[in-house]
């Protein structure tokens, strides 16, 4: 069975590139669907526009709009992203190639961002990690699933990172000042998966010291650093969601498919 997109999309297709994505679901059926980062998309990306962040050599499979009505998990309403990276996939970008550093991945980042000095930016969103195929194997390596990031012409660091530990707990982890020294480790959801979890970002985005990030987890605040939260006026926040593997090689079990889906990702800021 194959779902198609609807006919109203052929000349958007023409138009703007857009394109189908090839899904492949647990009982061998092949679906379908826009890519994420086809356009800004109320039901699940909250109307936020998004970009592959490694485009080139990325797959058609790495993150699709998919369906409730086909038999995958959806929060609310009709939709969800879904992510998935498969042992040997490694993309990069015009400045860092994934392939000889250790590393694959398939990441969206909101496209459009700019300096957010003074704001309180708000980001939520809705996480779910299926216990099958298990996302990660155990070893020193890393594996992100969403970056609050930091960026500016000349920096690019990350204010907080969601990442999946070795024994398949959610942490939040965050960083010595806008250096990738480790801070802290925050063990936020001991068993997270095959159920939807909220997360709630809340970062006053300053360059002077009484910034702070909060990061709720289903509605329970779980991590408060009172902090500079941008190096400089012209700096800004943007969010990042996905599969990031980082330092393969140390794990001790092999990779296998990993899959994860997002939805209700909203953005406010004040």
């Amino acid at each position: 069975m194959k779902r198609l997109l609807p006919v109203l999309c052929v000349l958007p297709l023409l138009l703007s590139g857009c394109q189908t994505t090839a899904i492949i679901s647990s009982n061998n059926q092949t679906f379908e669907y826009p890519p994420c980062n086809t356009s800004s998309n109320e039901d699940v990306l909250g109307g936020l526009s998004f970009e592959t962040s490694h485009p080139i050599n990325e797959t058609d499979y790495g993150c699709a709009l998919v369906r409730k009505a086909d038999g995958f998990p959806v929060f609310n309403e009709t939709q969800s992203a879904r992510f998935e990276v498969r042992p040997g996939d490694c993309s990069a970008s015009s400045g860092w190639d994934d392939c000889p550093n250790d590393r694959s991945r398939h990441e969206i980042s909101e496209s459009d961002w700019g300096s957010t000095e003074g704001e309180l930016l708000i980001y939520e969103l809705m996480v779910y990690i299926p216990s099958k195929p298990k996302i990660r194997p155990l070893g020193s390596n890393l594996l992100f699933l969403t970056q609050i990031n930091v960026r500016n012409r000349s920096l690019y660091t990350t204010l907080a990172y969601l990442q999946v530990s070795q024994f398949g707990e959610l942490q939040i982890k965050t960083h010595y000042g806008f250096t990738w020294d480790i801070k802290e480790e925050y063990t936020v959801h001991d068993n997270p998966t095959d159920k939807w979890i909220k997360l709630k970002f809340e970062v006053k985005s300053t360059s002077e010291k009484n910034g702070y990030l909060k990061v709720f987890v289903n509605d329970e605040l779980k991590v408060h650093e009172t902090r500079q939260t941008l190096p400089d006026p012209s700096s800004g926040h943007s969010l990042k969601l996905g599969i990031y593997n980082a330092y393969k090689s140390k794990a001790m079990e092999p990779y296998g498919k990993q899959v994860v889906y997002f939805d209700a990702i909203s953005k406010s800021a004040k």
